[in-house]
């Protein structure tokens, strides 16, 4: 087992619903390295009720808690992002950098929906295209629409999105529907990333092991490999991901949604 790369925590001090303070930030950090992971994408969350969070507060952010577990002799390296809500006005947004990618990449954007309703999104993957970018569309497992209808994963793929199953819902920390969904996942080899979606260090930790060896006992570990490592490693490099492991789906129908 390689180093895990965790695509998407919410590690970044009073910024969101995630780290309250530097204290528990470090913590996270100590327990992240303890489970096996020595690169961080930080992704507090973007737009939506997060509108105030700005790109260069996240930046500043990310800089303040390297210098920290630097001086913490934490060998943890955290690389500033965010979980986007989506909205009209993202493809905009992220043109006017108002919007991080993964790791300041320009590659790479996480994507949220809404927890209770899916929106198709073929249009607004199709719009970040033509920007140059892909998006990642964050724990669709968790979504109540999805849950429902979990053929529309099909769709995210089909129209070149790619998937990241949260760390937790393969373990059941989610509840038994997520779980179900993850796991579907998994055996359909219809997943992209595993990563940690932590906000602290008890109520919503890391667990990449543990998703890790459940992947192993589902599928084979070069799954597991390239979506707990491989695959995030990538984003966190900015370079393009390995869609030949996961199921590539047709596309179903056509979706429409903010983007026409």
């Amino acid at each position: 087992m390689t180093a895990f790369a965790d695509i998407h925590c919410h590690i970044v001090p009073g910024t969101d619903d995630g780290a309250a303070d530097l204290a528990e930030s470090i913590a996270m950090a100590r327990m992240a390295e303890a489970d096996g992971t020595k690169s961080l994408v930080a992704t507090p969350h973007q737009l939506g009720n997060n509108s105030h969070v700005t790109a260069e507060a996240i930046r500043q952010g990310v800089a303040a808690l390297q210098a920290a577990l630097d001086a913490e002799g934490i060998a943890v390296s955290v690389l500033p992002g965010a979980d986007v809500r989506i909205e009209p006005e993202l493809p905009k947004l992220l043109k006017q950098g108002k919007v991080l990618t993964l790791a300041e990449r320009g590659k790479h954007v996480l994507l949220e929906l809404p927890h209770d309703t899916y929106i198709p999104l073929e249009p607004l993957l199709a719009a970040l295209d033509r920007q140059g970018l892909v998006g990642i569309l964050s724990h669709p497992e968790r979504n109540r629409g999805i849950i429902k209808h979990p053929e529309v994963m099909d769709d995210v793929v089909a129209a070149g999105g790619l998937l990241q199953i949260t760390a937790g819902s393969l373990t059941g920390a989610f509840g038994g529907s997520p779980q179900r969904i993850a796991e579907y996942c998994v055996e359909n080899r219809l997943i992209h990333f595993i990563a940690s979606d932590a906000h602290d260090t008890k109520k919503r930790p890391f667990g990449m092991a543990a998703a890790y060896e459940t992947i192993c006992e589902m599928a084979d570990e070069h799954l597991a490999e390239l979506v707990c490592c491989e695959n995030p490693a990538r984003v966190v490099d900015g370079e393009d991901v390995d869609i030949d492991g996961p199921a590539r789906a047709k596309p179903r129908r056509k979706g429409w949604g903010f983007w026409g």
